[in-house]
């Protein structure tokens, strides 16, 4: 037997499109299908075949309205890019700058404090972050061991 070949989508009009677009539910745009087209006899199946396929129809709304610009642009164009992408890049280099220096000055408070003596038992300052100390994991000394001999006994 020969398999009946089944459409997958069927054809949809742009006002359909734009209807279903607009609608923020289904049961929104199934209402608003029946009272703009009254004419087409689309069964609950069709319609809801068409809310199903609602984020594909944005996606390629939102495609065909920005285009990217193209390539060959005048010398004006290229000007004014070049010079919008100059700024920016200034702009991030002065925040570079300003991180770089506020590093340095974490720096250099973290090396005081490290080499700063220590207090007296009745000053009181402000609690030291500690160090953890290195312990050096020794391997204990291996001794070699001298089997001792056993006497030979001679049996009977």
């Amino acid at each position: 037997m020969a398999a009946t070949q089944t459409r997958i989508h069927q054809k949809i009009d742009e006002a359909e499109i734009d209807l279903v677009i607009q609608c923020n539910d289904s049961h929104e745009f199934y209402e608003r299908y029946l009272k703009a087209f009254p004419t087409k006899r689309k069964g609950i199946e069709s319609i809801s075949r068409i809310w199903k396929r609602r984020s594909e129809f944005m996606r390629k709304r939102q495609e065909a309205e920005s285009p990217l610009p193209l390539a060959t642009g005048t010398a004006h164009n290229l000007d004014s890019l070049i010079a919008a992408q100059n700024r920016i890049m200034a702009e991030m280099t002065v925040l570079m700058k300003e991180h770089l220096q506020v590093s340095k000055e974490i720096l250099s408070i973290l090396k005081s404090d490290a080499a700063a003596p220590l207090p007296e038992k009745g000053e009181t300052k402000k609690p030291r972050r500690r160090v953890p100390k290195v312990i050096e994991v020794k391997e204990p000394v291996q001794q070699t061991i001298v089997k001792k001999r056993s006497p030979i006994l001679v049996g009977s």
